[in-house]
Parts: structure tokens; C-alpha cells; sequence
């Protein structure tokens, strides 16, 4: 070989070393192992069904995050998390949770949201089931589903508290979506503890899902001039029933559950001194969780950090601390290990999971408080 053009050939391969042994590195400095940087397609999964709502998607955003964030440290038992998506709707959200569980490896489900649904999957389930829900019957209809939020009998409580002691409200009138488990609930909750604490409830009214006009509904909130209006229940329906409340002159103080705490909520209304003044129940502390919401906000720019993107988060955070405290995928020893988590410190501060009269630990006891709408900040009451 001549030796120039070998001369040359050994300065390209030692040139090609310096850049090659530069970039390994680079991404050692960056903390990436050689098993974060093995192809997703070559390493073992473990499927998890999501059951997903198409119009709340930080539920589903929440719950994505939390993936990446276990696959990027490892994964659970040494294998990634894979998601298999359904959609949520009322007619196959049961269907939905037994397909999974036939599928054979699937080892829990994260969903449903909405409490309705909630209901229907409970009797079904025979895999984990961490679901967004927070109606306090959800999880006596199983023994395989847990809520991850506060119940709505806790929040109910703490808003006929707050209503009462700092706001001085003496009478409520209450507007909530028919035939709804979630809002109904409340509505019985709130109620209940607003009366026992002397105040009265003066007006009761209910709009069917896709109402678009509280005329009459509204016209008798206004004739009996309640302190406060308790509005529990969720987007589309409650951002309108605040405008055309406005509009018709109500000044009585909105307050609300935490279906308020969905991203849509905020986005819905344009006018915001609508949320002058407001308040609602949740277990988020937008500020005591900061690391979440920033690696949130990151992942997802479009939305807003809230209480319902939390609980997905924390549902796939759950899921895999007990598939790794159990050491195993078998949906009775998951189930168990979940059910005897303690001081879990996520998106959320979960306690404990407290035990229903069947014996089983699925209802998460989880702090709520109070938010100031405006601002989205933890009002100083309560917790």
C-alpha cells in the first residue's frame, strides 16, 4: 500500500475515534445509559389500557408522562410501560375494562374519568383499576378499582365548611347535570353539611348534558338571591352557566367541585372576571407541585397543569409502585400492594388508602382544599 494513502487512512479512523469516544461522553454527562438508549422496539413491555376521554385529555396527558418518566428510569421490573388507548364513552366503558383483562397482558387499567363510568367498570374489573373518578360510590361497586383523587364526600364537605365559615354564606342555591353520579353526589353531600351547619338551601335546579340555555334555571336562582351558587359539575355546561348567570345580574358567589379542575374549564371562559371571587375543590396544590407541572407544561405547552392531568399522572405512578412492591403482575397481588401503599408523594400527597366496609383498601385518603379561581392558587382555609 502506498504510504501516504495509509498515512492518511490511520489519521481518518483516529479522527473518527476522538468524535465517536466525544459523543459517548456527551450523553454519559447527559445521564443517558446505554439501556435508555436501547431502541423501545427491542426491549420487553408491560401493557397497561388507558381508557381515555376525548374532550379531558390531560387525564390522558398526566398519564403519559408518567410513562416516559418510568421508561427513562428503567421501567417496572425491568420492562417498559406500554399503553393500549380506548376511548371512554357510556356505552362500552364496561365492555372496554373486560377486553382488557381478556387480553391476558394487560396488567391494570388507568380511567375512566367520569364517575358515571366509573360505576360500570367497578363490577367488571378483575385487573387494577386506578380511575380519575372521584364519586364517593365508585369504588364500592368493586373490588379491583381505586380513585386517586379526594372523594367528592370529603370535597363537599370542606366546601359546605368553606362556604359557611369564610365566605358567611347562609343560603345556597345548587345547579347540577341530571342523572349524573358525580354531580349528584355531590349535590347530596354538600347539602347535607351545609344544613347541619345552619344554612339553607334554597333553590335546587338540573340541566340535561348538552344544555346550552339556563334561562329558567337560572330565573329561579335569581328570584330566591342565594349566597352562593354551588355549580357541580364540569365543562361545557358550567363555564355558560356562569356567563348567562352574569349576565342576568346573579351576584352570588360561584363555587364549585373539582370538575372545574380540567383544563378546558380555564380555556372555556374568555370573560375572567367570571372566576373573580370563585373557588372550587381539588387535591392539586399548583405550587406545592412544582417539578409536575413544569415537566407537565413542558410535555404539553396547549395545556394547563390541573388537578385532573395530576391524577393520571399519579394513576400510572401507583399502578407501577405496586406492580414493583408486589414483585409480580398478578392482579391480586398488584391490587393488594396498591391498597397498602403509604405517604405516596406525587403530582398529589396521598396518605393512605382507606378500607371500605368490604375490607378492601381502594378509596385514596387524599387531602383536598380549597382553590381560588382567579388564580388557580390554594385558598388559605381547610387543609
Amino acid at each position: 500500500m502506498n504510504i501516504k494513502i495509509f498515512r492518511l487512512m490511520l489519521c481518518v479512523l483516529l479522527s473518527l475515534s476522538v468524535m465517536l469516544l466525544s459523543g459517548c461522553e456527551r450523553i454519559r454527562d447527559m445521564g443517558v445509559t446505554d439501556e435508555m438508549v436501547k431502541p423501545p422496539d427491542t426491549m420487553p413491555t408491560l401493557k397497561v389500557g388507558v381508557i381515555r376521554h376525548s374532550d379531558y385529555i390531560d387525564f390522558a396527558q398526566g398519564a403519559e408522562l408518567a410513562r416516559q418518566q418510568i421508561n427513562a428510569a428503567g421501567g417496572v421490573l425491568g420492562k417498559q410501560l406500554e399503553f393500549v388507548v380506548k376511548v371512554e364513552t357510556t356505552d362500552t366503558v364496561a365492555q372496554t375494562a373486560i377486553d382488557f383483562a381478556e387480553m391476558g397482558d394487560v396488567v391494570g387499567i388507568i380511567g375512566p374519568l367520569f364517575s358515571s363510568h366509573a360505576v360500570k367498570v367497578g363490577p367488571v374489573a378483575t385487573i387494577p383499576v386506578l380511575a380519575g373518578a372521584t364519586g364517593k360510590d365508585v369504588t364500592e361497586t368493586g373490588d379491583f378499582i381505586f380513585i386517586v383523587g379526594a372523594s367528592n364526600a370529603l370535597q363537599a364537605e370542606l366546601m359546605a365548611n368553606f362556604a359557611v365559615d369564610a365566605l358567611g354564606a347562609k343560603t345556597a342555591g345548587i345547579i347540577w347535570q341530571n342523572q349524573d353520579v358525580y354531580s349528584g353526589g355531590f349535590v347530596e353531600e354538600f347539602s347535607a353539611n351545609f344544613m347541619t351547619l345552619g344554612g339553607s338551601v334554597v333553590a335546587k335546579e338540573v340541566y340535561e348534558p348538552g344544555d346550552t340555555m339556563f334561562d329558567a334555571q337560572l330565573e329561579r336562582i335569581k328570584a330566591v338571591t342565594p349566597d352562593v351558587l354551588f355549580l357541580a359539575s364540569f365543562p361545557p355546561e358550567v363555564p355558560l352557566i356562569m356567563e348567562q348567570a352574569r349576565a342576568m345580574g346573579i351576584t352570588s358567589t360561584f363555587i364549585g367541585s373539582d370538575g372545574w379542575d380540567v383544563a378546558p374549564f380555564h380555556t372555556m371562559i374568555t370573560d375572567k372576571s367570571l372566576l373573580t371571587d370563585s373557588y372550587y375543590c381539588s387535591n392539586f396544590h399548583r405550587t406545592q407541585a412544582v417539578e409536575f407541572v413544569s415537566a407537565f407544561e413542558a410535555m404539553f405547552p396547549e395545556t394547563s397543569a390541573g388537578g385532573v392531568a395530576a391524577g393520571g399522572y399519579d394513576a400510572v405512578r401507583l399502578l407501577a409502585q405496586g406492580i414493583e412492591n408486589a414483585q409480580s403482575t398478578d392482579p391480586v397481588a398488584v391490587r393488594d400492594a396498591i391498597a397498602n401503599i403509604m405517604d405516596y408523594d406525587g403530582a398529589t400527597i396521598i396518605s393512605h388508602f382507606r378500607a371500605n366496609d368490604n375490607g378492601q383498601k381502594r378509596e385514596s385518603n387524599n387531602s383536598a382544599v380549597v382553590v381560588r379561581g382567579e388564580d388557580r392558587t390554594v385558598y388559605p382555609y381547610g387543609n
